[in-house]
């Protein structure tokens, strides 16, 4: 009987291993590399997920169909950007609003959403009718 109780006093159980693991270089390790895993994807999932913007409503053109040097309206509406810009000579614009272009040959407008260091863009374009 002393026998077994000396042979249970000697073993430990399981959850006893598994602290006595983690002290180890080798688990030492693991909590590394599960803690820059977690932090680094953390890190990415605020860079990717958490901060979706700028987002670019709308952007269109009333006519897309012009014939040349008459005017067509812009108009666009922007969340969550720093800066917004449009190509093609319009420069830095506000978050929504419109402008009136009057292109002479098939133009594409490009706007682009800044925030930091994500931009989204969007493209349209107006062609020239042929007389």
């Amino acid at each position: 009987m002393d026998v077994l109780v000396d042979q249970m006093a000697e073993k430990k159980n399981y959850w006893e291993l598994q602290k006595s693991f983690w002290k180890t270089p080798t688990g030492i390790a693991i909590w590394m590399l599960l803690l820059a895993a977690i932090l680094g994807g953390g890190l990415l999932a605020l860079n990717v997920f958490g901060s979706p913007y700028p987002v670019i409503e709308s952007f269109r053109a009333d006519p897309v169909v012009v014939s040349p040097g008459v005017a067509s309206n812009l108009s666009w509406s922007v969340i969550g950007a720093g800066r917004v810009e449009i190509d093609q000579g319009v420069g830095e614009v506000e978050l929504k609003g419109f402008t009136q272009v009057k292109p002479f040959e098939t133009t594409t407008y490009r706007l682009t959403a800044i925030n930091g260091s994500i931009n989204r863009s969007m493209t349209l374009k107006i062609m020239i009718q042929q007389l």
